[in-house]
């Protein structure tokens, strides 16, 4: 008895903890902040931009002096004859322990030029992860809204398969005793056939979706979704836009370092032909050094100028090279502004198609739902034929997919649009998670002097 107790209470929680699963549903701003946490491809990128900040501090520890320490130890066997053919050995031990510290005074604008180069690839990758971190906020996005709108019309499809089987149940039973015709009823079931093959099909558009919903956010689609609210206003004019995206796009941003990088390297390899001003500090103790001295203590300081005559013509053909480099970025750089300027123009024309759309459709809608309901008295009264109504409701059905594809799609153009003028954050969409800080690995590693570690 105690034992079918038990069984019956673990059956009823199971129940429990299944229907509470089924019925628990997952807003968008849920759904990116999943995939903002635990993206791979998203903690790569910012390791990417981590190892790129290790480029300042090498750069910047071109100013920090070079200490080394060298020491030797050493057997010497010398056999002398004299004039008089007189051999003698001579056996010695030599040590040798030295200290060379090495400061560069002044280098004319090498180091300068290294740190220029670091810092606007810094920079450059900071934009190219903002990039990536807009692009998977869209995907997922997008993965979202097509689940959603997929379920939708599954709802809508299950619905109307229901209406025209009853609708086919009820022309069956009218032509059996004789009040519809064979055209009637082969009307009916066809419409009741194609309402079956699309119910089918948008249950297979929901499986596929789903699979997609899980390579892009990293976990199961849930069972409920509900479509969300716009959690950011966007600029009314497409001025305003252009503007926008001029100085706040990502993939712009990304090409003006990357453009600056390479026009600092121009200067880096030109200033490799300048001299070199160098502090030296040596500090030797020998022991048995040689045969005539038992220890031997050096003390040194020098300045050591170099000033580069003539490399074979290596250094101005590495010139030339960066120097065209800078060109072909430059260029780069100018088709970045004219596509992404480009691409928040076409967005913004859709955004405005769309939201016209949508109104044209809600009034449609409206006025095929009261045109369906008069179609259907007047087949009632023998004015119109089945074949009327069956195409009213298709009709209205055409019309209610339209509508969740258009809400879904002006959605989409919203959040790229967004996108296009780098407005799609954390911040902006007030996502409860813990912001990637750009700065605090660069912060921690662009002055440290010593250490494997942050």
């Amino acid at each position: 008895m105690n034992f079918k107790k038990f069984y019956f209470t673990i059956t009823i929680l199971l129940t429990f903890i299944i229907f509470i699963k089924e019925g628990q549903t997952n807003t968008l701003y849920e759904t990116l902040e999943k995939v903002y946490t635990n993206s791979p491809l998203l903690k790569s990128n910012r390791l990417k931009l981590e190892a790129i900040n290790e480029e300042l501090s090498k750069a910047i520890s071109k100013n920090r002096p070079e200490i080394n320490i060298y020491g030797s130890i050493g057997v010497d066997n010398t056999t002398t004859i004299n004039t008089s053919n007189v051999e003698k050995k001579t056996n010695n031990n030599p040590k040798s322990i030295s200290l060379e510290v090495s400061q560069n005074l002044y280098d004319f604008g090498r180091t300068k030029s290294k740190i220029d180069i670091a810092d606007a690839m810094i920079f450059a990758q900071r934009a190219d992860l903002k990039h990536q971190e807009q692009k998977i906020l869209i995907d997922a996005t997008k993965t979202y809204l097509r689940l959603l709108a997929f379920i939708e019309i599954n709802k809508l499809a299950k619905n109307n398969l229901l209406v025209l089987r009853k609708h086919y149940e009820a022309t069956n039973n009218k032509f059996m005793v004789g009040e519809a015709t064979s055209t009637d009823l082969s009307l009916a079931k066809a419409r009741f056939l194609k309402a079956r093959s699309d119910e089918i099909k948008s249950k297979g558009d929901i499986e596929k979706e789903k699979s997609k919903y899980f390579s892009v956010v990293g976990s199961e689609a849930p069972n409920k979704l509900i479509f969300p609210e716009e959690r950011f206003a966007l600029p009314l004019k497409l001025k305003e836009i252009t503007r926008n995206t001029l100085k706040e796009n990502p993939e712009i941003i990304a090409s003006g370092f990357r453009k600056k990088t390479s026009f600092y390297k121009v200067s880096s390899e030109a200033s490799q032909l300048l001299p070199s001003l160098d502090l030296n500090l040596t500090a030797q103790n020998a022991w048995a050094p040689n045969t005539f001295f038992d220890e031997y203590e050096n003390y040194k300081m020098e300045l050591s100028l170099k000033i580069p005559l003539y490399k074979g013509g290596y250094q101005h053909s590495s010139v030339r090279q960066k120097k065209k480099e800078a060109l072909q970025n430059s260029r780069i750089l100018d088709y970045n502004i004219k596509k992404a300027l480009k691409e928040s123009e076409i967005l913004w024309i859709d955004l405005k198609s769309l939201e016209a759309q949508i109104s044209s459709i809600e009034a449609s809608i409206e006025a095929n739902e009261m045109a369906l309901q008069g179609v259907k008295k007047e087949n009632e009264l023998g004015s119109r034929t089945v074949l009327d109504v069956l195409d009213a409701e298709q009709v209205l059905l055409e019309e209610k997919v339209e509508i969740i594809k258009a809400r879904r799609d002006k959605f989409e153009t919203i959040f790229s649009l967004a996108a296009q003028m780098g407005r799609l954050s954390v911040e902006s969409l007030n996502l409860q998670v813990k912001t990637y800080d750009y700065t605090k690995n660069y912060q921690s590693v662009k002055n440290l002097w010593l250490g494997f570690d942050e």
